[in-house]
C-alpha cells in the first residue's frame, strides 16, 4: 500500500481521475475489500483537489496504518453513497462538497446505517468556511466530525452571524456590505464530536517538498524579491471587498521589492517564491490557505491575518515562531513587514522553523497515530493528537 501511496501524487476519484494517476491507484479506489481481519475503511469523497488534500495521507501512510492498527482503506465517490451503491464497511468517512444538498446527504448516510450498520460515520469536512453548516441535520447520524479547523473556543460554532462564517462577520461590518445573520442552529451536543484533520500539508503535491531537501538558507538574505504579494481578488462582495484591501496594502511601499499581483502559471509562482523573503498571505473564503504551505516549502517568512482563534493539526501557526500575524484591517501591515525585513537573522530562523514543523510532522508519521481517532468507539476529542 505505501507504495501506490507515492503514486497518488494526483487528484483521485474512481471517476474524474487526474489523467496521470496509474492505473494500481485506479483499481486500488474502486476496488472492493479484500480478506482481512482489521477494520474495514470506506472513504466516500468529493473528486478535486481540496477533498484530496485530506484523504491522500490515508493512502500514503496505508502501509503504516495496516501495520498499527490493521486497517483496510478504500475511496469510492461520494455519488456511490448519494445512489446507493457505496459497499458495507465497518468505518464510514464522507466527504461532500458545501454544494452538496443536504437533505439529499442526510437521507443517504441514514439508509446507508440501516442498510450496513457500520461501527462509525465520521463526517470528514473538507469545506473552507469555519463553520458547521451540515451539523443540525448531520448531529443524530454521525459519530465524528473532522475538519482542518477548529475555533479555539469551540462555543463559537454556536453564534450566528452576519453573512455565515465570522470572516463574513467582520469584513462586511468592516466594508459596510448590508447582510443577513445566518444561524446554523449547531446542536451544542456536536461539540464534543469535534475533532481535527491536517491541513493543506498533506497534499500530494505539496509533501514531497518538505521530505525532500530545505531551502538553501544560507541566501534567505539575498533573496532579490522582500514581499511576495500576487492576490487574486474577484469573488462575492466581501471577498472582493477584503482581497481589494489586502492587495492595496502592498502596493507603494518604498524600499520593499514586491512582485506584480497579476496571475502568473503555478511553476513560475512557486519559483518565485522561493526567491521572496516574505510571503503575503491573506485569507480566502476560509482562513487555511494553500499559500500558506507554499510560503512553509519554499522558505518564505509567512505574513497573515492574525490566526490565534483556530486551532489547526498540526500546529504551524505559532505567531513570531513560524508565522507573522497581522491585524485583520491590515493597519499594521507595512510596520510587521518593514520590521521583518530589518531583521534578517531572526526571518530566516522562523522561515527554518516553520519548515521543520512541517516535515516533523511528516517525516514522523503523525498521522498513524492520529488514525487511531478513527477506531476508538467511546472517543469525544477536542483535537486529534498532533
Amino acid at each position: 500500500m505505501q507504495g501506490i501511496g507515492h503514486r497518488l501524487r494526483a487528484h483521485a476519484s474512481r471517476r474524474r481521475l487526474d489523467r496521470r494517476v496509474a492505473p494500481a491507484a485506479r483499481a486500488l479506489l474502486g476496488a472492493g475489500f479484500g480478506r482481512h481481519d482489521g477494520p474495514r475503511v470506506l472513504i466516500l469523497h468529493h473528486p478535486n483537489r481540496i477533498c484530496w488534500a485530506s484523504i491522500h495521507p490515508y493512502f500514503h501512510h496505508g502501509a503504516g496504518i495496516a501495520a498499527i492498527h490493521g486497517a483496510d482503506i478504500r475511496a469510492r465517490p461520494i455519488a456511490d453513497l448519494l445512489e446507493d451503491r457505496a459497499p458495507a464497511a465497518d468505518i464510514v468517512l464522507v466527504q461532500p462538497w458545501f454544494t452538496e444538498d443536504i437533505d439529499r446527504l442526510a437521507a443517504s448516510i441514514e439508509r446507508y446505517r440501516d442498510r450496513h450498520a457500520p461501527a462509525r460515520v465520521v463526517f470528514l469536512d473538507s469545506f473552507a468556511h469555519v463553520d458547521l453548516r451540515f451539523g443540525r441535520i448531520l448531529e443524530p447520524l454521525i459519530d465524528l466530525y473532522l475538519r482542518k479547523a477548529l475555533f479555539r473556543d469551540r462555543r463559537d460554532f454556536l453564534r450566528p452571524r452576519l453573512g455565515d462564517t465570522n470572516l463574513t462577520e467582520y469584513y462586511m461590518q468592516l466594508h459596510d456590505i448590508p447582510g443577513q445573520v445566518v444561524d446554523w442552529q449547531v446542536p451544542p451536543a456536536l461539540l464534543d464530536r469535534l475533532g481535527l484533520i491536517p491541513n493543506f500539508l498533506t497534499a500530494p503535491h505539496l509533501m514531497p517538498h518538505f521530505t525532500g531537501s530545505p531551502p538553501a538558507w544560507s541566501d534567505w538574505h539575498d533573496r532579490p524579491i522582500d514581499l511576495h504579494a500576487r492576490i487574486a481578488t474577484k469573488g462575492t462582495p466581501w471577498y472582493q471587498a477584503m482581497r481589494e484591501d489586502a492587495a492595496r496594502i502592498t502596493r507603494d511601499l518604498p524600499g520593499i521589492a514586491t512582485t506584480p499581483q497579476a496571475r502568473i502559471d503555478q511553476h513560475l509562482f512557486l519559483d518565485e517564491m522561493r526567491q521572496s523573503r516574505l510571503c503575503w498571505s491573506p485569507f480566502g473564503y476560509g482562513e487555511l490557505c494553500w499559500r500558506d504551505i507554499e510560503a512553509f516549502m519554499t522558505g518564505a517568512v509567512l505574513i497573515k491575518p492574525d490566526m490565534s482563534h483556530l486551532d489547526s493539526l498540526p500546529d504551524l501557526y505559532r505567531p513570531h515562531e513560524t508565522y507573522l500575524p497581522v491585524r485583520w484591517d491590515f493597519s499594521d501591515f507595512e510596520e510587521v513587514a518593514r520590521n521583518a525585513l530589518a531583521d534578517p537573522a531572526a526571518m530566516r530562523h522562523m522561515a527554518e522553523t516553520a519548515f521543520a514543523a512541517c516535515r516533523e510532522y511528516l517525516e514522523q508519521g503523525r498521522f498513524v497515530d492520529d488514525f487511531a481517532i478513527l477506531l476508538d468507539d467511546h472517543a469525544r476529542p477536542e483535537r486529534m493528537t498532533g
